[in-house]
């Protein structure tokens, strides 16, 4: 497995910290994404144990967004 070069990260990143209102609505977006992918894969008879872990993570996006 290559390594990741993470100069371009370290320095390059923006050091400012996030905001709660930014940070909650990027939990949000993420959680909604999931949801989108739990539903087709319901529509297409995916695995269910898939599934019952995208909606834990959906889950835990959501709890995480209203800390």
């Amino acid at each position: 497995m290559a390594m990741m070069d993470l100069r371009v990260i370290e320095g390059g990143a923006d050091r400012r910290p996030a905001s709660q209102p930014a940070l909650t609505r990027w939990l949000e977006t993420q959680a909604r994404v999931v949801e989108l992918w739990i539903e087709r894969l319901v529509g297409e008879g995916g695995d269910p144990r898939t599934i019952a872990v995208l909606q834990q993570h959906a889950a835990f996006l959501r709890e995480t967004g209203e800390l």
